[in-house]
């Protein structure tokens, strides 16, 4: 599909970032993240919190926050919603 990622993410899931976040995650396999760490050409740094927390709300990552340490870290959860990603991922193809 010749279509970009921007485009299908903004126009179905609201916002370009959406998907990109959400195709940088299921990329990564269940290796756990932190807020900080997704590229800016995948999220703005200023949106990655917000846009983290609605996965979260969604049950599709757990959120962590160890004592002593303001970093906030991220796991993926075994929600269907992720073979909405999974399906995307495939139709998308690989990243440019």
């Amino acid at each position: 599909m010749d279509t970009d990622v921007g485009e299908v993410g903004r126009l179905l899931f609201g916002r370009p970032c959406r998907l990109r976040v959400a195709l940088w995650i299921h990329a990564r396999g269940a290796r756990r993240f932190y807020q900080s760490e997704p590229p800016d050409e995948v999220i703005p740094q200023s949106a990655a919190g917000t846009e983290l927390r609605r996965f979260v709300h969604l049950g599709m990552l757990t959120e962590h926050r160890e004592a002593g340490s303001r970093r906030v870290y991220y796991e993926t959860t075994n929600s269907p919603l992720w073979n909405i990603i999974v399906a995307a991922a495939r139709v998308m193809g690989p990243p440019r």
